[in-house]
């Protein structure tokens, strides 16, 4: 097997579970007043092999925050390029999709070092009221890390205004001497209009967990939502459910597009309760969609069938949706799988 169609299947293996051993740091999502990580432990390498991937997820209330931009960032010169490892990363590859996005991609392609490690961005692309980003980390000397590391963000401008948003994605080794992480992101900015060209700033200032190394990592980029917004099916749900803790919680609008098939929802306040719906074919096909990203006023459920490229195909036919919700121990951070059913299923046709 070639390294690169390893790396790929590495990628497509990617889970989106919030699974951890040992400590990790969990917030309630009632008590989502600054963001942070969560460290997971995912399984199954299908058919060969297990290895650990680690996710990230954050989940942030929409308040503004001003942040410094940092500075001391340099892109690394030619002799320093030459030592570092190209390994095709792509947003379409880590999510396992059969498209390359190229109609809607931003190609950024661009390296940043300091202090012995450099991060580059290589693809953006911008959908409804969400960033995604794929980009790699590795050692200046091409040296092997012995865990996964996930860069820190410091700073986040749109148009040149500090804005706060959700972030989640999934990270990996793409090669097995374990020397080049392969990381995908995605920033929920709620209530932005991203239809046209817009200037986007992310800065990172911390690479690791915890007392992880120190540095200022900056990248700035243009892209454009407009043609991917202008190509995405979207269907009105108006499905109105009360989850068990008295919480009103309503799925606004299925939307499906070359990126990624997902559910808006909007919610009366802050709940313990963790959502899925199971979605089902009249031919017996089966997808899940996932809590991907929340506040205080809402967010989304993804389909996580994606990563196998396993969408909702347009034309299927009706699918049975049933909503389903597990509550977040106060004592630790893992999610039961004594999931509960809400309401009663509906009907959606795509």
């Amino acid at each position: 097997m070639s390294m690169n169609r390893e790396a790929y299947r590495l990628a497509n293996e990617i889970r989106t579970e919030l699974e951890a051993e040992g400590d990790c740091l969990v917030e309630s999502l009632g008590d989502m007043d600054m963001r942070k990580y969560e460290t997971a432990v995912l399984g199954e390498i299908r058919k060969e092999k297990r290895a650990k991937r680690r996710n990230f997820r954050s989940m942030a209330v929409a308040a503004c925050a001003a942040v410094a931009v940092l500075t001391g960032a340099a892109v690394f010169g030619e002799e320093v390029h030459a030592a570092i490892k190209q390994i095709g990363w792509s947003i379409s590859s880590a999510l396992g999709l059969s498209t390359d996005l190229a109609d809607y991609r931003e190609v950024v392609n661009t390296s940043v070092s300091d202090n012995g490690y450099v991060i580059t961005l290589q693809e953006a692309v911008v959908s409804q009221e969400k960033l995604t980003v794929s980009y790699t980390l590795e050692r200046e000397d091409g040296a092997p890390m012995e865990e996964i590391l996930v860069p820190s963000e410091s700073a986040f401008y749109i148009n040149g205004k500090a804005v706060s948003a959700g972030s989640g994605g999934s990270a990996g080794f793409l090669d097995e001497e374990q020397t080049v992480v392969g990381i995908m992101a995605d920033y929920r900015l709620a209530g932005m209009d991203l239809n046209g060209e817009h200037e986007f700033r992310l800065s990172f200032d911390s690479i690791g967990w915890e007392d992880g190394q120190k540095g200022s990592w900056e990248f700035a980029f243009t892209a454009d939502g407009s043609e991917l917004m202008a190509d995405t099916r979207w269907i009105d749900l108006d499905k109105e459910f009360q989850l068990p803790d008295g919480t009103n919680f309503k799925l606004e609008k299925f939307s499906s597009n070359d990126l990624e098939q997902r559910m808006d929802f909007s919610w009366s306040g802050r709940t313990r309760f963790i959502l899925m719906i199971k979605a089902e074919s009249q031919a017996g096909a089966q997808v899940e969609f996932g809590m991907r990203s929340a506040d205080e006023k809402g967010g989304y459920l993804q389909n996580e069938e994606i990563i196998d490229d396993g969408r909702m195909e347009e034309g299927s036919g009706e699918w049975t949706m049933t909503l389903y919700a597990v509550e977040l121990p106060e004592t630790d951070g893992r999610i039961p799988d004594d999931y509960v059913q809400v309401g009663e299923p509906f009907i959606l046709s795509f």
